[in-house]
């Protein structure tokens, strides 16, 4: 029985460790969450040239464009835009140094705002997977 009282924390320490998300993990979903709010941002009703998209994009903080694809706003997928964002989040209680990550996204920018039926009109944000790195 005393074995198993001292067992007992470094037990439900490493349970505990499991259940928690990496810092990078957090770190790169505070990236995809920059990349989200961009990608809300860039959203609109007015017909745009994927040139005043990548312009917008921007002059967004914390948002740097890497590649702009598509005609406009309004023709045909509307405009793609790649862009990388940076997260941070820290290691933990016993290393409290601060992980930074920087993740690319494609980020698109449709030809009228998509919306779910029986939403009440609320656009539909698209989950965002960092894209992986060049070759």
């Amino acid at each position: 029985m005393r074995r198993l009282l001292l067992l007992t924390p470094l037990l439900l320490f490493t349970v505990g460790c499991g259940a928690v998300q990496s810092s990078e993990g957090e770190a790169t979903d505070a990236a995809r969450e920059a990349a989200r709010k961009a990608g809300e941002r860039l959203h609109g009703q007015r017909p745009r040239t994927a040139e005043e998209v990548g312009r917008s994009a921007s002059g967004i903080d914390g948002v740097e464009v890497l590649r702009v694809t598509g005609t406009s706003t309004h023709d045909g997928d509307g405009v793609d835009v790649v862009v990388r964002t940076s997260g941070s989040a820290y290691n933990g209680w016993f290393d409290p140094e601060e992980v930074v990550v920087r993740r690319c996204f494609a980020v698109r920018v449709p030809p009228r705002i998509q919306r779910m039926p029986g939403e009440g009109g609320c656009t539909v944000a698209n989950a965002l997977d960092p894209l992986p790195p060049p070759h």
